[in-house]
């Protein structure tokens, strides 16, 4: 399944190892990385979400939460985030931070509520 599939649906999440994150759609469990583009030289963006074998990476066994997927690209930003569908709380959030066009920046930034 292609990560796109899952904009705007209410994922289970297992949760994240390195830039790989697992999901839980329908029963089974999904795993997406976040990779960056390593032939742009000096700068740093996301090339691309693929998916991965779940086997190899640390997850836990059962979702810990239930998360909406969205787009984001507002402002200077392009990628996605991973929303808690009840508090609104941004869990992950990955993409290119383009602040400074010369220089964009890969993101991949993990914050579980505390």
């Amino acid at each position: 399944m292609a990560f796109t599939a899952l904009i705007g649906k209410v994922v289970g999440f297992c949760g994240v190892d390195n830039n790989v994150m697992c999901l839980s759609v329908r029963g089974g469990r999904l795993a997406f990385e976040a990779v960056e583009d390593e032939s742009d030289d000096y700068r740093s963006m996301m090339e691309e979400v693929r998916d991965v074998p779940v086997a190899g990476h640390v997850f836990h066994a059962r979702p810990i939460a239930r998360l909406r997927v969205e787009d984001d690209d507002a402002g200077d930003f392009s990628g996605y985030r991973l929303v808690d569908s009840v508090t609104g709380h941004v869990w992950l959030r990955f993409g290119t931070d383009h602040v400074d066009d010369y220089y964009p920046t890969f993101l991949f930034q993990y914050d579980p509520p505390r």
